[in-house]
């Protein structure tokens, strides 16, 4: 049923299914008129018919033999009901449950229609009398499979309609597949469509867009890099002036805060380093309990500070191995910095199921409130209870994270207790091996 939804809303069936139903249409109203017309068209011929089917009638003064005679002679089938037997000759044998119709200005005349049969009802005060006359030559071969080459015409046309369609909406194709690209980093992809068409002034406008999206990109990594030297050299001048003077007092607080906008700087610029490369994300074929436990041991943490619970399978992902490293790493130190004091360690598990993986990082502490949750994963936000001190950061971290899932199709979510410890969980599309 989605694959049925997700055909009929392309444009391209859309445009076929009209020109079908235009054809249906088209059909029909042309077989009304014809067929209208076959009806109207014998009216002025309707008297001539009726002179020559009662000196037919009078040749025959009622006898089936003579009736043969004329029928084998004009390749007719003549059928008589009236008072007596009735009775039919001819080779075109006549059915018994025909529909006629009679035309309106002559009461003695009616009108029936098989397969390329004619036949026509003449009216008598003694009896009736039907003719089956053939409707074409059957030694033509061309009059007898009209109708086959008529379906073999509007199958060429249609067919014909099919790749015309298709040709003029190729573009659209062009267009989605350079969506794709820009959408996964390629900013110097642009779209070709020759002509002057609607799709080609949207393709224009599309490779404008492009090329503005990667201007705006490149003033602003300048515009930080810049930012980022305007800064710093000023630091540097006052941490050289710092070390001229003999030290008061104040000096070690002042040392504090330069490491501290030190600090402040180089996340952000970290941040926007690895914001960039969701542009082009390296994917390769991950096991994530290995990756996890990969980070632990770079980290150093003790099997007293975190506990990775053991895993029955492989899981196998589609992921950028240093930015989900940067996520797992970010989601640690936030457990063991963020959950102190704490009742126990932080407990990692990875569990995997037909559609998903799920890496959940659990810690026992403090907890967070129900204001400050759904703010956490917000750039520069900080709790005040559940982030303070001199390891606190400066709340870039978790954004970093959420945005690194995101790019990999998952999603990132945190839940929390007071008392009991927040839990932070990466769900991503999975390939179980």
């Amino acid at each position: 049923m989605r694959r049925l939804r997700k055909l009929f809303s392309s444009v391209f069936v859309k445009l076929l299914l009209v020109c079908l139903l235009a054809w249906l249409l088209i059909t029909v109203s042309v077989s009304i008129l014809i067929i209208s017309h076959r009806f109207m068209a014998g009216g002025p011929y309707n008297h001539l018919i009726i002179d020559y089917l009662n000196y037919i009638v009078a040749d025959l003064d009622g006898q089936q033999e003579r009736a043969a005679v004329i029928a084998d002679r004009l390749h007719i089938g003549i059928m008589y009901l009236g008072p007596g037997k009735p009775w039919a000759s001819g080779d075109l044998p006549i059915p018994a449950n025909l529909h006629f119709f009679q035309p309106p200005d002559n009461t003695r005349l009616a009108y029936a229609f098989g397969h390329n049969v004619k036949y026509i009802r003449y009216q008598q005060p003694t009896g009736s009398y039907i003719f089956a006359v053939p409707d074409r030559d059957p030694d033509d071969w061309l009059q007898s499979h009209l109708h086959f080459l008529a379906l073999v015409i509007i199958a060429l046309i249609f067919a014909g309609t099919y790749f015309l369609i298709r040709r003029i909406l190729a573009p659209i194709s062009v267009l989605h597949e350079a969506t794709q690209k820009v959408g996964k980093g390629d900013l110097n992809h642009e779209v070709q469509v020759p002509g002057n068409s609607e799709l080609a002034r949207l393709a224009d406008s599309f490779n404008l867009m492009v090329r503005q999206v990667r201007e705006m990109l490149v003033a602003k990594e300048q515009l930080l890099r810049d930012v980022s030297h305007e800064l710093r050299s000023p630091l540097t001048r006052i941490k050289v002036l710092l070390e001229m003077v003999e030290p008061p007092a104040r000096v070690e607080q002042i040392r504090c805060d330069i490491r501290e906008l030190e600090e402040l700087i180089t996340s952000i610029l970290e941040t926007a380093r690895h914001f960039h490369q969701l542009n082009r994300l390296t994917m390769e074929d991950v096991d994530l309990h290995a990756l996890v436990a990969e980070v632990m041991e770079r980290r150093g943490d003790g099997e007293t500070n975190v506990i990775l619970e053991p895993s029955d399978r492989t899981v196998l992902l589609k992921l950028d191995r240093p930015l989900m490293q940067r996520v797992v790493d970010n989601l640690l130190k936030n457990a063991l910095i963020h959950g102190r004091p704490a009742t126990g360690p932080v407990r990692v598990r990875v569990q995997h199921g037909n559609n998903c993986s799920e890496l959940t990082i659990t810690d026992s502490g403090p907890g967070i409130s129900e204001h400050d949750l759904p703010h956490l994963m917000e750039p520069f936000y900080q709790a005040d209870k559940s982030r303070s001190g001199e390891n606190a950061g400066f709340g870039l971290g978790l954004s970093l994270c959420k945005t690194i899932v995101e790019a990999h199709g998952g999603e990132l979510i945190l839940t929390s207790q007071l008392g009991r410890g927040t839990e932070a969980l990466v769900r991503l599309p999975c390939e179980i091996m």
